[in-house]
């Protein structure tokens, strides 16, 4: 079992190595004249540091054995609060601004280890 101090010294250890910066961005869904619903995207408070790990893979979920394919991980710090619902929009790279931001749905559930917070991602066509 950790022990507090177990737990904050890797929780620092983790947010320190984070060399990213995104925003979590928050669903707004409207009625069009048509009755269609439109959905629209907000960042829903300022830049955090992230982690973002732009491999692509698989992992196999629940007793159907469904295969999930993701475009990239995601690493965030323990404080942060992030639903399924949401977005993320990664604006800089190793410290350096990306000339156009990249965009991602999150395709999993939240996995919140004692260090961090890990997200599957897909990239977003825009």
């Amino acid at each position: 079992m950790f022990t507090t101090a177990d737990l904050a010294n890797m929780r620092t250890g983790h947010t320190d190595r984070l060399q990213d910066e995104c925003y979590i961005q928050a669903l707004t869904q409207t009625t069009n004249t048509y009755g269609e619903v439109v959905n629209s995207w907000a960042d829903s408070g300022s830049a955090i540091s992230c982690g973002l790990d732009m491999r692509s893979g698989s992992e196999v979920r629940g007793t159907n054995k469904t295969v999930v394919q993701y475009d990239a991980v995601l690493r965030l710090p323990t404080t942060s609060t992030v639903a399924e619902t949401q977005r993320i929009r990664v604006t800089k790279r190793y410290a350096e601004s990306l000339t156009t931001p990249i965009v991602y749905d999150i395709i999993s559930p939240i996995q919140r280890g004692p260090s961090g917070i890990r997200i599957l991602l897909n990239k977003v066509s825009v």
